[in-house]
């Protein structure tokens, strides 16, 4: 391809909107480059300018719009368009007064009349050059991606390159074409007379204008039955207009690609709810399971059972019924991420495929989606319904057997879920229930024990900047261990389920703070340099409105600065106690404290209430920083949050920060602080 050939392809295919490279080649190349591009019409009306442009004009793009250009460039007030040629100097009135030396690199008329200007500052030749490469490389991509055949061909008609899409329509190689005649092969037969169609190219290159085929063309190619296309030729021309190639663009658009297509979309949705059905979602499991085992990805799962749906059909009939399950599809898909799976499964029942999620992550969603169905209200006619669920939730990790067997295990716990009452979450776990009921009955023993005999332990993670101009003091996450009898110390992970299921958690929460504030009492009586700690509450202590009073009155009893004791508030825990929450964190923050809110992004619906926290971080969700460097989607989400939260005015931290490709990564984001093993192991608070 040429060093114009970019622009005249734009030219070519900007004369049919028909054809998907004038919403992706062109676009993508007029905002993308740091060149100037303009599209006037035949009297001089500017009807697009691009980025460059209007940054260089100091003007705003859409005022733009609707300018004549003999008011940017004076001495077009005596001299036609038209005449200006390629390589022609042009002075442009800057808004200051000033002028600046543009070069006309390139010029194209428009099929419709008037140009595209492509302009240059008169210096740049050598950047100029460089920018056309680039452009190349994105052209190259993006017609490897595009739906569409394009095939560009030399001024004889000979092919010069051919995207996947053209060879597989054609069902050629890339290797035996280039530098082949494209009329031997392509084959073109108008499919009522059944005559051959003449040459696109050929016409197209001898009278110098875009050539379309007929409605009714057939491709033959040999061995497979003729297909219908629609194809057009268009002329490619250098920088002196001369021609230059062709370019060919054309696409399957036969009836039997479509209705196999919409057959295939019908054999794997549900025709009501328009959700992918029980076939679908199997097979993603299936997968899922191979993910988790070959290549130590995590996934969560949700089974989800709607209460009573019979009787709702008894009361609104089948008609209601039908209303009901698809506004419940719209409200749980508005609550998961782009990347989660929504299927129905049965009459009344879901399945949910979250990934890169652990069991934490997938309750934390569980939970979301049950307020959100808390919250919901099914009206229908002259009824008012209230809706109930049970939801069954299960990891799919390393240990998975098969895609059957994690779905009975999920459609086990949406049962257990289910016996324990109306709108109720089971996490499913491969011990047995009752040793589990067993193993947590002991627990709380060895809980109250500990709290009784002081044998909890204080450890802290370090919290450390990201950015090399960060001037904050050292803070820390507060973490909490158990002291066996024997001197051996426990994870949090063995004694904290059991707490939180037997009501324990708002004991250790106060256990906690006061420990955090005689600690850092204790450090400024022997006069050492001041930390800030933050404690995580449980959800029961944020929806404790005594909790707050009882910090206040800590502080009172000591002389520490309140700024350095911080809090961190899971998502989930926030939204379900929302209005505590919004409380509790006014009060303690008129003392100086400060707020995390943590595993942001996790659950997706803190986005909405998030302008309602008066927080100062945000704890982006791990399951998001830990794959980041190998999903895309992963890290937009922390792209996105990261930019979010410093619109807001706050700060950020990443968590699982496991190792220094992440660190870079995050850096280069503009994350403010992280967090995991790669930086800082935790460690004894004393």
């Amino acid at each position: 391809m040429s060093s114009s050939a970019f622009f005249n392809l734009a030219s070519a295919v900007a004369a049919d909107d028909k054809l998907l490279l004038e919403s992706t080649a062109l676009q993508q190349f007029a905002e993308a480059t740091s060149d100037f591009f303009l599209q006037i019409d035949h009297s001089g009306v500017v009807h697009y300018a691009n980025p460059s442009i209007a940054a260089l004009l100091g003007i705003d793009r859409d005022d733009l719009q609707g300018c004549l250009l003999r008011d940017l460039f004076p001495e077009l007030i005596s001299t036609s368009i038209d005449s200006v040629a390629v390589g022609e100097l042009l002075q442009v009135r800057l808004t200051d007064g000033l002028q600046h030396q543009l070069r006309l690199q390139a010029a194209m008329p428009l099929a419709s009349g008037g140009w595209q200007w492509l302009l240059t500052e008169d210096s740049a030749g050598e950047r100029f050059r460089e920018q056309l490469l680039r452009q190349r490389e994105i052209v190259q991509l993006t017609l490897c991606s595009v739906g569409d055949a394009v095939i560009t061909t030399t001024s004889t008609g000979d092919i010069e390159t051919i995207n996947p899409m053209a060879r597989e329509l054609l069902q050629l190689s890339a290797a035996n074409v280039i530098n082949v005649p494209i009329d031997d092969v392509l084959i073109l037969i108008d499919s009522v007379s059944h005559r051959p169609l003449r040459s696109l190219v050929t016409e197209c290159l001898r009278r110098g204008q875009v050539t379309r085929t007929p409605e009714a063309a057939l491709l033959y190619v040999a061995g497979r039955k003729p297909v219908r296309v629609f194809a057009q030729a268009s002329p490619l021309r250098d920088s002196h207009n001369n021609l230059d190639g062709c370019l060919l663009v054309f696409r399957d658009v036969s009836q039997v690609a479509q209705e196999a297509k919409k057959l295939h979309w019908h054999t794997n949705h549900d025709a009501l709810t328009m959700l992918p059905n029980r076939q679908t979602f199997e097979a993603e499991v299936s997968r899922a399971v191979d993910n988790a085992r070959d290549a130590n990805e995590s996934y969560g799962l949700l089974y989800i059972d709607l209460y009573q749906f019979k009787l709702i059909n008894d009361t609104c009939g089948h008609a209601g019924g039908d209303e009901l399950l698809r506004q419940l599809s719209d409200l749980f898909t508005s609550k998961l991420r782009g990347q989660d799976l929504l299927a129905r499964l049965g009459s009344d029942e879901f399945g949910v495929l979250l990934k890169n999620c652990t069991m934490a992550g997938t309750s934390r969603v569980a939970d979301i989606l049950l307020r959100a169905v808390q919250e919901f209200r099914f009206q229908w006619q002259s009824y008012e319904i209230k809706i109930g669920i049970s939801i069954g939730a299960v990891a799919i990790d390393s240990s998975a057997e098969t895609e059957a067997q994690i779905l009975a295990n999920a459609n086990a716990a949406c049962c257990m879920a289910k016996e324990a009452g109306r709108n109720r979450i089971h996490l499913y776990h491969h011990n047995q229930e009752a040793a589990r009921r067993r193993s947590e009955i002991s627990w709380v023993v060895k809980i109250n024990e500990a709290l009784s005999q002081n044998r909890l332990r204080l450890y802290r993670q370090a919290v450390l900047p990201l950015q090399p101009d960060s001037d904050e003091l050292p803070h820390y996450e507060v973490l909490l261990r158990m002291e066996d009898e024997a001197g051996q110390i426990i994870g949090p992970g063995e004694f904290i389920p059991a707490a939180e299921r037997y009501g324990l958690m708002d004991e250790i929460d106060r256990w906690v703070v006061k420990a955090v504030i005689r600690h850092l009492q204790a450090r400024q009586d022997k006069g050492l340099p001041p930390e800030r700690y933050a404690v995580n509450l449980s959800g029961v202590s944020v929806g404790d409105e005594s909790f707050a009073a009882f910090v206040l009155q800590q502080l009172s009893a000591h002389t520490i600065d309140p700024r350095l004791l911080h809090f961190e508030l899971t998502e989930t825990a926030a939204i379900r106690h929302l209005d505590c929450a919004v409380v509790f964190i006014e009060l303690l923050r008129e003392k100086g404290c400060q707020f995390y809110l943590d595993d942001f992004g996790s659950g997706l619906s803190s986005f909405a209430y998030l302008k309602d926290l008066p927080v100062d971080y945000l704890k982006i969700d791990g399951a998001f920083v830990s794959s980041m460097h190998t999903d895309a989607a992963s890290f937009a989400m922390v792209s996105t949050i990261n930019h979010l939260a410093h619109v807001m005015g706050l700060k950020t931290v990443a968590e699982y920060v496991e190792n220094q490709e992440l660190k870079l990564k995050l850096q280069a984001l503009g994350v403010d602080f992280g967090q995991g093993f790669g930086l800082a192991v935790p460690e004894p608070v004393d």
